[in-house]
């Protein structure tokens, strides 16, 4: 009797303690009542639980659907159809430590660091979407529909010494106001450091690939990025630039830049490939010891196209070496090389062939001035230029001209940035087959330019229709110091034509000597035809 009493006991026991509560729990009053129990167990958080799963052949799981947990300190809450628990074998009756944690079309949004330590070995997600903001840093992050896994995981993985390994995928990412699309993270975190062995996505309908690691120090070093097909246009440096103030130090050891095209107010680049190595960001950009590549279908710098530049660069400390620059400018071709230092450009050689140039309208007073010329070198020194045969025009109503198989060769030719003026220096020898000069024909025109502190000094020839002219001059930027010609065999109404003097005596003989202002041309001075003098005065012959 005693025995069977006892087996009642322990029947009821059984019924009403363990299989009368695990099926009550595994009932919507019973998944609801587990929800309490959690809060109460867990002070920190609120739990709302639609559904409670157990399987007698996985008896240290636990499935939980149309789950919620709410922070009661932090803005953080965590919100999933169905979170699959598997329980630490070695201590069952606890909440931080567990075997593995499956997140099914879940969504996280964390405003604060977690400040409670919880790990697993596996961390799965699969349709998972996480915001991360952080108002102190004004920072945003939100993914969207994340599949993969980290093994093992810890909330805390990024300020421990864990080492473990992690591989995502995401649909949608953000940060502040920079969208990826298709992104692919795989990777590992050793001794708090963070290593990306490769990442890619979409970002502007470009496709980027990369490695890198964020460092202990919250650096970022990227090994290799790849970005293909990438198209920006107006602000972008603006936004670059407002997105950089709280980027950590940078260094980048290799970016490749494919197939982009780049707008900015001064240069605009298409289709252009960037290959830049050793490139670092400390509060702004260096490119020390770096080499650089690059090509495009085409570049407009400050008004003037080039196409199919091609450019190849080496820095070394604070000098940057051109090893070799090609474009095609104005239907021809040109070469140079040279380096850069503190803002000095020095041309070892450039050449230039087959150009085709039209001058605009004001181009002699726009030819001393700035304009843009000095936010890039205050300094130019070329040492040896050559322009083999091309064409020069200048439709300047009032002095049109055109040159054919125009030559140009310059030694030690200087041009330096003051304020808003150029000044040069150096040697430069002009020559032409033929030219029109405000409808006088030219046959050999030569002219030799010889840039001095003072003054330019300038001599030139050339055949004029039967005859034959020379001269001589010194002239600055605005000012005609002293200009000579002799004229043999040649009208002296080319002088009108000119418009150095008005009313010329008629001769087929005759000298000048003239100075005054260069823009606009004034000139006074004398004019000598047969031994006579007459008197110029602002370009008239007063005695005639």
């Amino acid at each position: 009797m005693f025995n069977r009493i006892k087996f009642f006991s322990f029947i009821a026991l059984l019924w009403f303690g363990i299989i009368l509560p695990y099926f009550f729990l595994q009932t919507t009053w019973g998944a609801k009542y587990a929800g309490q129990i959690l809060s109460h167990l867990i002070p920190d958080y609120e739990f709302s639980i639609g559904k409670v799963s157990h399987s007698i052949t996985h008896p240290y799981e636990i499935t939980f659907e149309n789950i919620r947990i709410q922070s009661k300190t932090q803005a953080n809450n965590f919100d999933a159809e169905k979170l699959i628990v598997g329980l630490n074998t070695n201590d069952l009756f606890q909440y931080h430590t567990f075997n593995y944690l499956f997140i099914e079309n879940g969504d996280i949004h964390i405003s604060s660091n977690i400040q409670d330590d919880f790990d697993a070995q596996i961390l799965s997600l699969k349709n998972v979407s996480i915001n991360y903001e952080n108002a102190t840093e004004n920072t945003n992050i939100n993914l969207t529909n994340i599949y993969g896994g980290v093994e093992p995981w810890n909330s805390q993985l990024l300020n421990k010494d864990i080492n473990s390994r992690f591989n995502f995928t995401v649909e949608k990412a953000s940060y502040n106001n920079w969208h990826l699309d298709s992104l692919i993270i795989q990777g590992n975190q050793t001794d708090r450091q963070l290593n990306f062995i490769n990442f890619g996505g979409n970002i502007a309908q470009s496709a980027i690939i990369g490695k890198a690691s964020i460092l202990a120090d919250h650096s970022l070093l990227i090994d290799q990025l790849k970005i293909n097909k990438f198209n920006y246009q107006d602000n972008f440096d603006n936004q670059l630039a407002k997105y950089l103030t709280n980027i950590p130090k940078i260094t980048i050891k290799k970016l490749s830049i494919l197939n982009s095209s780049l707008k900015l107010p001064d240069v605009t680049i298409e289709k252009g490939n960037l290959e830049i190595t050793h490139l670092n960001y400390n509060q702004g950009w260096q490119i020390d010891k770096s080499d650089l590549t690059f090509n495009a279908e085409s570049l407009i710098l400050y008004d003037q196209q080039f196409d199919n530049p091609l450019l190849q660069w080496h820095s070394n400390d604070n000098q940057l070496t051109i090893e070799k620059a090609i474009a095609i400018w104005n239907k021809g071709n040109f070469t140079f090389s040279g380096n850069i230092q503190n803002k000095i450009l020095n041309v070892n050689s450039l050449i230039a062939s087959g150009i085709h140039y039209e001058l605009p309208n004001n181009w002699y007073n726009s030819l001393t001035k700035v304009n843009g010329f000095n936010e890039l070198f205050t300094h130019i020194k070329i040492k040896q230029f050559t322009l083999m045969p091309s064409l020069i025009i200048s439709t300047d109503p009032f002095l049109p001209f055109q040159f054919n198989a125009f030559e140009t060769f310059g030694k030690n030719v200087e041009i330096l940035s003051n304020a808003n003026t150029l000044k040069l220096t150096g040697t430069v020898s002009i020559k032409a087959e033929n030219g029109i000069l405000n409808r006088v024909k030219l046959e050999k025109p030569d002219l030799i330019l010889n840039f001095k502190p003072i003054c330019t000094d300038l001599t030139f020839s050339s055949l004029v229709e039967s005859g034959f002219l020379e001269g001589k001059g010194c002239l600055t930027t605005k000012e005609v110091q002293s200009f000579t010609i002799n004229a043999h065999g040649i009208n002296s109404k080319i002088l009108s034509a000119w418009h150095m003097v008005r009313n010329p005596l008629e001769s087929e003989k005759f000298t000048t000597e003239l100075n005054g202002t260069l823009y606009p041309l004034n000139l006074d001075g004398v004019l000598i035809i047969d031994n006579d003098r007459y008197i110029i005065s602002k370009n008239i012959m007063l005695d005639h």
